[in-house]
């Protein structure tokens, strides 16, 4: 099969920080998959505004250019993986717009003319289209496909920072439930979401490359100077953080040190978060430096708010935190339940005080559980597994199609 992708992290991203989100994960895992036999990755198109305000360039850089016209260029990454980068004119409407551009652009008809001049190209025949964001909706319908297939990363209506984008969010999702012939969920609350009289809903959850974290040398440098135990947190910073709960960790515990890492997505969080002496931000790290930066975390937390976006969310960390060997305490939202027996999940900000505490009492012991928690990761968690499962359900989705 061929793939036609417009993933939620475009290629570019995932080149500066790191192949880090589900969405990359998993197509990396399909090109290893000999049932896949070419995959183009459509990039959100960029425009000047985006380019000055985030200091890139509106292509990927790596790989061999195979066609480059007026706006276009065709990169071709690997055997298997291509890449399609569009460069807009527009000034004013990514400014205007902002995540609500992902809806604008992707309804224009010069974007929809060049994927299908790349679809041709590289001689695509039978393809699959495969999105993850719904405002990249405006391509169903335009593309000859067959087979359109969607995968919820987590439920967009819910999300606070995206309240200014709702309906568009709702445009998409309906155009989804819809016209997909088949969707994938990463929780049973999306899954939940999008059901109604259709049986072609699977909920696959997040995956762990294990190998991944056993591959590094070097201990973190920021980290060096600052006192154990070290309680941290990787990941992206918003408003789905508990920063009250931090606060009454942070003062509860003043002689431990916690530490964030990760993307700022929501500057007050992070604001509040630093008001206390004992919580350090060390920044945004490539994704290659995660293994380290969990080497030197004593504890991993998850302090995110019990509500209805982290209700539809499974959290990827709690993966690489356990394939990483390390105790994990995080509050009582959807996707933690399955490693309930060897992690600590709290209800109340008491639970998570004494869950820390008690992690600490067995490390000052010279009690080592690291081993038994990378044992909880098991060949159903990786993701190669969860690969694999969805091109087994797009096969029989499709050798069901053929047969109508």
């Amino acid at each position: 099969m061929n793939l036609v992708v417009c993933p939620f992290h475009d290629w570019k991203k995932c080149e500066k920080e790191g192949f880090r989100t589900r969405d990359a994960h998993l197509i990396l895992e399909f090109e290893k998959n000999p049932l896949v036999e070419k995959i183009l990755v459509v990039d959100r198109p960029i425009s000047i505004p985006e380019m000055i305000l985030k200091k890139g360039w509106w292509r990927t850089k790596e790989g061999k250019i195979i066609y480059k016209s007026q706006g276009i260029c065709l990169t071709q990454i690997s055997e298997k993986i291509f890449v399609l980068d569009l460069f807009s004119l527009d000034i004013l409407m990514p400014l205007i717009l902002r995540k609500k551009w992902w809806y604008y652009i992707f309804n224009q008809p010069f974007v929809i003319k060049a994927i299908k001049f790349a679809i041709g190209y590289l001689q695509f025949n039978n393809f699959i289209l495969f999105l993850w964001n719904p405002i990249s909706s405006g391509v169903i319908g335009k593309l000859d496909d067959k087979l359109l297939v969607f995968d919820a990363i987590d439920n967009l209506l819910a999300h606070p920072e995206l309240n200014y984008a709702k309906k568009e969010i709702d445009q998409g999702y309906r155009m989804i439930k819809k016209e997909a012939d088949l969707i994938f969920t990463v929780s049973e609350s999306l899954k939940s979401f999008f059901e109604s009289s259709r049986d072609d809903v699977y909920c696959i959850p997040n995956g762990v490359d294990v190998d991944f974290f056993y591959s590094f040398t070097e201990m973190a440098q920021d980290i060096k100077n600052i006192a154990h135990p070290i309680i941290g947190y990787a990941g992206k910073i918003q408003d789905r953080i508990d920063v009250e709960l931090m606060g009454f960790l942070s003062t509860c515990l003043p002689d431990v040190n916690f530490v964030f890492i990760g993307q700022v997505i929501n500057r007050k969080t992070i604001k509040l978060l630093l008001q206390y002496e004992n919580v350090h931000y060390l920044g945004d790290k490539h994704y290659s430096l995660l293994p380290q930066y969990l080497s030197c975390f004593d504890i991993c937390i998850i302090p995110h708010k019990v509500s209805e976006l982290t209700s539809s969310m499974n959290p990827l960390k709690i993966y690489e935190y356990l394939a990483a060997g390390r105790p994990v305490v995080t509050t009582n939202i959807a996707g933690v339940d399955v490693f309930r027996d060897i992690i600590t999940i709290a209800k109340t900000k008491e639970e998570f005080l004494n869950g820390i505490e008690r992690y600490i009492q067995a490390i000052n012991q010279g009690n080592d559980i690291s081993g038994k928690l990378m044992k909880s990761i098991t060949p159903d968690h990786y993701w190669s597994t969860k690969a694999n499962k969805m091109v087994d359900l797009i096969i029989q989705k499709m050798e069901k199609k053929c047969k109508l």
